[in-house]
């Protein structure tokens, strides 16, 4: 709630009578855009958004993170979909995992906001596995949503998930997903099954990724190619500059040059 909402945690506080200073009640944390920066998340809550087709697999696995067994029967999705458990990493460090499912409806409305992704720490993209036409829209979500970071300048890192590992996977994806994973650079889908309790060590996963929000960042070709011209025309400036340099210093030598002929002449 405290993430979501703050006023409201503030609200309950104040009517439970909070004896200490409300100031220091809160933990303010920096921008995650200065996280990239300095390659490293200082916060104890991280959020996840999770993306995905319909009938994917989005439900069972936010169920998962609760401990919550696996139901077979489907259930669509209306609104937001939150749950939230403690993840011990290795090491013994704890974080507050909260992962936010977003229906496949909901994302166009949510991209519209510039600022939609400002409280992602770490996205996660659902799909099936056995099926390449859920491969392919979720690829189209992994596009959109890195095209909306790039823009807005609220890049996250990104994980994909193949679901339902208990049914034969689909050749076609599986050679696609090597071609789209090195070409946007994110690392190989993880496949879990939730049908048969199989996730491995996925939250750890997600709470790393959200740890180092310099990696597992998704380019698209649009962001390449305007990265590529920053870096041409950061190279012309850096020659320009130079270049100036020089000629100043070579009229600055000219003139000491000139001026010493003149005194030696007379």
């Amino acid at each position: 709630m405290t993430l979501r909402e703050p006023q409201k945690s503030l609200a309950h506080l104040i009517y439970i009578g909070y004896p200490g200073d409300l100031t220091l009640a809160f933990r303010i944390t920096r921008r995650r855009k200065q996280d990239r920066k300095k390659q490293r998340s200082q916060r104890v809550v991280l959020q996840c958004f999770v993306f995905g087709p319909t009938n994917v697999g989005k439900s069972a696995l936010l169920n998962a993170l609760i401990g919550r067994l696996y139901n077979e029967a489907y259930e669509h999705t209306k609104g937001d979909h939150y749950a939230t458990n403690i993840v011990e990493q290795i090491g013994g460090s704890k974080k507050i995992l909260v992962m936010r499912e977003i229906n496949e409806e909901s994302v166009s409305s949510l991209l519209e906001k510039r600022d939609a992704l400002a409280d992602c720490d770490v996205a996660a993209f659902v799909y099936d596995g056995s099926n390449a036409a859920s491969w392919k829209r979720t690829v189209d979500l992994l596009v959109e949503v890195a095209a909306h970071g790039e823009k807005y300048g609220f890049e996250v890192p990104c994980l994909l998930v193949a679901a339902k590992d208990d049914l034969e996977p689909d050749p076609i994806y599986h050679q696609s997903s090597i071609q789209v994973c090195a070409d946007m650079g994110v690392e190989a889908p993880f496949t879990v099954s939730m049908k048969l309790g199989d996730i491995g060590n996925l939250f750890r996963r997600i709470v790393d990724a959200a740890q180092r929000p310099h990696l597992s960042v998704p380019e698209t070709e649009a962001g390449k190619s305007n990265k590529k011209y920053q870096r041409l025309v950061q190279r012309s400036l850096t020659i320009a500059a130079v270049g100036a340099t020089v000629s100043v210093a070579g009229i600055v030598l000219y003139r000491v040059y000139h001026a010493r002929k003149q005194q030696s002449g007379s």
